[in-house]
């Protein structure tokens, strides 16, 4: 039969690594200066060759688990490519017996020295389910809000999720992409590929039907990031296979710390040379099992395991893209802002000025839809539209409350060629002196890129019952009045549920706001706020200090309309309230 059960599939490799004898390893120790030994990793066309190697010696020795072996490759093609991204985790022997995994090599070096992670310690890697290192505080809802209003979301996003990281830098890992995506990676999304170590090759699937291969040290494989319409895969080598368990790399894949990632065969193809960083042209191959840890002196694998990935689909207009992403608080972000940047990409909506409405939405079990909106116009609409999908999915996975299982990711973005934008240049109530109960007409004078000058106007009606004396008129745009509305009245959310809420509360730049305003003390409370006399505030002040947080508004009405463009401004204007007013 043509075709193999998968579970048949895994039998055989099962099998296979099982009967593999694992050779001893070699104490670090015994890693003396000029001893040789060999280097096996996979070159062009699959062919897994052995290469010369010296020692030349250990640094890092005073660094609590941070040695490394420096080797000079004997082989004269690697004079010509140098360490190569893809041989992170070949198998390194002396005398028969494994010292470690290749994992390091340096850009533009004229000789082909390489760092070696002594397996000793890659076989401390365990899936403890501690966070991955390279996950920083999560930004509050109005710091994400005001990012994207200046236009340095991607960045912010980048700096959360993906630190700058320093010390020695692993190999590159070099990243099979493949199918419906775009090749660029400007802007953040360059930032942060350079920053998880990642290097772009064409990859893919591979063609045909592959037959199931024993997996051996110094065989490649492929952690599977994206699969669908589109693939991302990080090539990396085996070290070595004992039982169902699997190591390689010899360095952090992707920084994912505890994973459920999965793991594929894969084949060279071919070597690129380059003066910067030589990398391997591979495809992917079947499924062989699962990453389960991705820590510091490398990957750890289960053979046979199965892992599950989150959906993850890009409308952009009438055209419509699938996709499934890993599911992990920092991978799931990015690879969501990745593909709805890379989708855009292949629909010709990144380059030049550019208005797009998008609207994202994130399914958890038994929760009801995050689902927020964002209209951007400019240059920076693409990438900063993409940083903003990132950053709703990567606010909702780092919640301090248990997260429901996710369900999908839904993006749609609508898009048009060039700016249509507005700026509101003055807000004009029609009368000052206000009184219960009635209506009060708001123009809102608007300025359109490149157009003429127009007036929109928003009804608000004054609440019966509202006392005499001052009530401001907050108007602005909607995104501009969700980051003021934070950040007058705090919301402090006490479970998942509230995060959602949260998110389903911000208002895109494309409404208009209308909002009557009085003073008001009072404190945030989990859920809302609480109205509070003066006195007690202060009592609580003295007591909680600057664990207190405190209002000074309330809001007695609010009103607003949709424009089609997004606009941008906002204003406050006060007016008094008086009952009885004579017309």
């Amino acid at each position: 039969m043509k075709i193999i059960k998968r579970s048949l599939i895994f039998a055989l490799i099962a099998f296979g690594a099982a009967a593999a004898v694992a050779e001893e390893s070699l104490p670090l120790a015994e890693a003396k200066p000029g001893r040789t030994g060999v280097c096996i990793t996979e070159m062009d066309g699959g062919e897994r060759v052995e290469i010369p190697l010296t020692v030349l010696g250990t640094v890092g020795s005073g660094t609590p688990e941070g040695e490394m072996v420096l080797v000079r490759l004997d082989d004269p093609r690697f004079e010509h490519t140098g360490i190569i991204a893809g041989m992170s985790g070949s198998p390194v022997y002396l005398d028969g017996r494994l010292l470690g995994a290749l994992a390091f090599g340096w850009p533009f070096a004229k000789d082909p020295i390489g760092g070696v992670t002594p397996f000793e310690r890659m076989l401390e890697i365990e899936a403890t389910g501690m966070p991955p290192a390279s996950l920083a505080a999560r930004p509050e809802m109005q710091e994400i809000l005001a990012a994207i209003g200046e236009g340095s979301v991607g960045r912010m996003l980048t700096d959360w999720l993906v630190p700058d990281r320093a010390g020695p830098q692993p190999l590159p890992v070099a990243i099979a992409v493949g199918g419906a995506v775009s090749s660029d990676q400007s802007g953040w999304i360059g930032e942060a590929w350079r920053r998880m170590g990642w290097v772009a090759s064409p990859g893919g699937a591979a063609a045909g039907e592959e037959a199931a291969r024993e997996v051996t040290p110094g065989s490649m494989v492929a952690a599977i990031l994206v699969d669908g319409d589109a693939s991302l895969a990080a090539g990396g080598t085996v070290t070595e296979v004992r039982g169902d368990r699997l190591w390689a790399f010899g360095h952090p894949s992707l920084g994912a710390g505890t994973v459920d990632m999965p793991l594929s065969q894969a084949s060279v193809v071919s070597v690129m040379p380059s003066l910067y960083n030589s990398f391997k042209f591979f495809t992917v191959g079947r499924p062989i099992g699962a990453m389960i840890a991705d820590r510091r002196a490398g990957i750890l694998g289960r053979l046979g395991a199965e892992a599950p990935m989150v959906p993850i689909r890009v409308s952009i207009g009438d055209r419509q893209y699938a996709f499934r992403s890993v599911h992990h608080p920092v991978l799931l972000p990015l690879l969501s802002g990745y593909l709805t940047h890379a989708s855009l990409g292949v629909r010709g909506r990144t380059f030049g000025n550019v208005t797009l409405d998008a609207l994202v939405e994130v399914r958890y079990e038994d929760t009801e839809p995050a689902r927020v909106a964002v209209s951007l116009a400019g240059a920076q609409a693409a990438g900063e539209t993409a940083a903003f999908v990132g950053a709703v999915v990567g606010y909702l996975e780092a919640s301090s409350f248990e997260v429901p299982e996710i369900e999908s990711v839904d993006i749609r973005v609508e898009s048009s060629e060039g700016l249509r934008s507005a700026e509101i240049l003055e807000i004009v109530p029609e009368r000052r002196v206000v009184q219960p109960g009635e209506e009060l007409a708001v123009r809102f004078r608007l300025r359109p890129h490149r157009g003429d000058e127009t007036v929109q106007t928003v009804v608000i009606k004054v609440p019966e019952g509202t006392p005499e004396g001052r009530l401001d008129l907050v108007g602005a745009d909607g995104a501009a009045w969700t980051v003021y509305d934070l950040q007058m009245r705090p919301l402090r959310p006490a479970d998942f549920g509230d995060e959602v809420r949260l998110v389903n509360s911000l208002q895109p730049s494309t409404e208009l706001v209308v909002a009557l305003e009085r003073r008001d003390p009072g404190i945030a409370v989990a859920g809302g706020s609480l109205s509070t006399p003066p006195s007690i505030i202060m009592q609580l002040q003295s007591a909680l200090g600057p664990n207190l947080e405190t209002t000074a508004y309330t809001v007695f009405a609010k009103s607003g309309t949709v424009l089609p463009y997004p606009v941008s401004g906002a204003q406050r204007i006060p007016l008094t309230v008086r009952r009885g007013i004579e017309e």
